[in-house]
C-alpha cells in the first residue's frame, strides 16, 4: 500500500471515529436508565458534507484535495447502524491525480458490548483493501475479542476498557456536558488490523460561527443545540511519546452533529463542511 492510500484509509478511520453518531447508553460508568434522564435525545440523520484541501504544508505532495462524504446513522431498537462513504480526489505536485472511494458499515449494540463492521477502500477503481469481522467485549469495560474474516483470518484480544465508537463518542459528550476539558479513551472500530487507538480529545467552546452556513433539509436538526469544539488525537497503542498518527476537530452539537471537520495529518488537512442534512425515524420498539 502506498503513503498516501495509508493516509486514504486513515482518513476514512479517523472520521468513522469521530462522526459515527451518538448512543443514548452511556457504556462503562452508568445505566441506561440515568443516561436517557440525563443526556437529551440524539438524532438519527444522513448528513452530506462537502471536503476539500485545508492547507497543504512544505513536502506534502498534495496540492488539491475534493470531494465528498455521506454519513447515515440509523437507530435500531437494539443498536445503531452506521453507513458511510467518503469519495476524494488527490492531486499531487506532478500532476499525477487518483481518486479514492472508502465505504464503512458497522452495527453496534445499545449495550456497546458488540460490534459488527465491513471496511472497503479503492483507489482509480481497483479494490486495495477489504476487511470484515466482528468484536465483543465480556462486560461494559472488561477485555473483550476483535476478530477478522477478511482479509484474513485474524483473531486478538482487546484490553479491558476498550471502547467501540458510538459508546466512546457518547462518553466524549457526556464529559463536554459535564465541563470537562478532556478525556482520554481506547477505541476499536474494526478499520484496522492491529488493534486499537488510544484516542485523546480535548474539549473547548464553539468554533466561532462565520455567516450563516449554507446547510440544504433538515435544518432544524441544528438549532437550540449545544455546542463545542472537540480536538481529537489519534495514537497507535503501545507508541509512548510518538507524536499523533493524525488529528480531527470537529464542530460538535450535542444531538451528534457535527457541523464541520477538519483531519490534520501534520503535512496535509482536510475540511470536511456540513452541506445537507435529513432527519432519519426512529423506531418503533
Amino acid at each position: 500500500m502506498t503513503t498516501y492510500s495509508i493516509r486514504r484509509s486513515r482518513i476514512q478511520t479517523a472520521v468513522v471515529l469521530a462522526t459515527v453518531g451518538v448512543l443514548l447508553l452511556l457504556g462503562l460508568w452508568i445505566n441506561h436508565a440515568d443516561a436517557q434522564q440525563k443526556d437529551q435525545p440524539l438524532a438519527p440523520h444522513r448528513a452530506t458534507y462537502d471536503m476539500k484541501l485545508a492547507v497543504s504544508r512544505p513536502n506534502s505532495g498534495i496540492v488539491e484535495v475534493g470531494g465528498r462524504m455521506v454519513l447515515e446513522t440509523v437507530e435500531a431498537c437494539e443498536g445503531w447502524e452506521v453507513k458511510q462513504r467518503i469519495k476524494l480526489t488527490f492531486l499531487r505536485n506532478d500532476g499525477d491525480e487518483f481518486t479514492t472511494d472508502s465505504s464503512f458499515t458497522s452495527y453496534e449494540t445499545k449495550d456497546g458490548l458488540s460490534l459488527r463492521f465491513s471496511v472497503r477502500n479503492i483507489q482509480d477503481d481497483e479494490v486495495e483493501e477489504e476487511l470484515r469481522g466482528h468484536a465483543d467485549l465480556e462486560a461494559p469495560g472488561a477485555k473483550g475479542r476483535a476478530s477478522f474474516t477478511l482479509p484474513e483470518a485474524r483473531s486478538f484480544e482487546l484490553p479491558a476498557g476498550t471502547l467501540f465508537p458510538t459508546t466512546h463518542l457518547t462518553l466524549v459528550l457526556r464529559h463536554a456536558r459535564d465541563g470537562d476539558k478532556s478525556a482520554s479513551y481506547l477505541v476499536f472500530d474494526g478499520a484496522r488490523l492491529d488493534g486499537a487507538f488510544q484516542v485523546n480529545a480535548v474539549i473547548g467552546r464553539p468554533p466561532r460561527q462565520t455567516g450563516a452556513p449554507v446547510v440544504r433539509g433538515d435544518v432544524a436538526l441544528l438549532r437550540n443545540q449545544p455546542a463545542w469544539s472537540v480536538r481529537f488525537a489519534f495514537f497507535a497503542t503501545g507508541d509512548q511519546g510518538a507524536p499523533p498518527e493524525y488529528e480531527l476537530a470537529l464542530d460538535l452539537l450535542g444531538n451528534g452533529i457535527a457541523r464541520s471537520m477538519l483531519l490534520d495529518y501534520g503535512d496535509f488537512a482536510v475540511d470536511s463542511r456540513l452541506v445537507q442534512l435529513q432527519a432519519l425515524p426512529r423506531p418503533r420498539c
